[in-house]
């Protein structure tokens, strides 16, 4: 029995644009699968914490890498008939604390600190004027102002340079002036250059600006439709002082 045939079906020619379509879809669909395992694993960052419980007198320095160059000075200093002003002063060139005008910030646990943040920036010779906050009393009246007059384990955010190059970190502090009680309870900074610090954070990876890398995103039906364009676009978005 003679078995039916079947005519074969017609050989089509792709038109020209169609073809470059499906040559784009190929090139991003390659990229998905591929593009991103060549990439180099993201680097983390770290925080450097230093545990501390110093009751404050008269002023300390703070040396946040520990390399024996003090980066910071709080000085509680006499300020006016019967007042006492606490301030921070930057020891180097460069250096700053998070604030703004004269008054230094109080910060607060989970706050980061990082680039394009307001700094009082020292120039290397202290200067007064970087206020935290001030106390007096005369017979009955007490008076206390500033950022820090009276706080409990509030964060410094603070600027300060390792070999040319710059760091941030935080120190916290409490602080009840019209008491006399000034009270360092730790610091620490983020060892990656111009990496952001979480105040508070003290151990492991820290978010760092500089070291962010694309995230893998699956391809979708709209971008493999724009093909080449999106391939490009898809991967662009791939006493003695106290040294403490």
């Amino acid at each position: 029995m003679t078995q039916p045939t079947s005519d074969p079906r017609p050989i089509s020619t792709l038109s020209p644009k169609l073809d470059k379509h499906l040559a784009a879809y190929v090139a991003v669909a390659s990229a998905a699968g591929l593009g991103f395992m060549a990439a180099p694993p993201e680097a983390h960052s770290e925080i450097v914490y230093t545990a501390t419980n110093v009751s404050i007198s008269g002023h300390a320095t703070i040396d946040l890498n520990n390399d024996g160059i003090p980066d910071f000075e709080i000085l509680a200093r006499e300020c006016g008939s019967r007042s006492i002003c606490l301030d921070v002063n930057a020891l180097a060139k460069g250096n700053g604390v998070r604030g703004n005008g004269s008054l230094v910030n109080a910060g607060f646990f989970g706050v980061p600190v990082g680039a394009g943040e307001k700094f009082l920036v020292g120039d290397g010779n202290p200067s007064y004027g970087n206020l935290m906050a001030l106390a007096g009393a005369y017979g009955p009246y007490s008076w206390s102002n500033g950022p820090w007059k009276d706080t409990t384990n509030r964060y410094l955010g603070v600027r300060f340079m390792i070999n040319g190059q710059t760091h941030y970190g935080w120190v916290r502090m409490s602080v009840h002036l019209l008491a006399g009680e000034i009270t360092l309870t730790g610091y620490a900074y983020e060892t990656t250059a111009n990496g952001t610090i979480i105040e508070g954070h003290t151990s492991g990876p820290s978010v760092s600006q500089t070291t962010l890398s694309p995230v893998a995103q699956p391809a979708t039906l709209g971008m493999l439709a724009r093909g080449s364009e999106v391939l490009s676009l898809w991967r662009r978005e791939e006493e003695p002082a106290q040294t403490i």
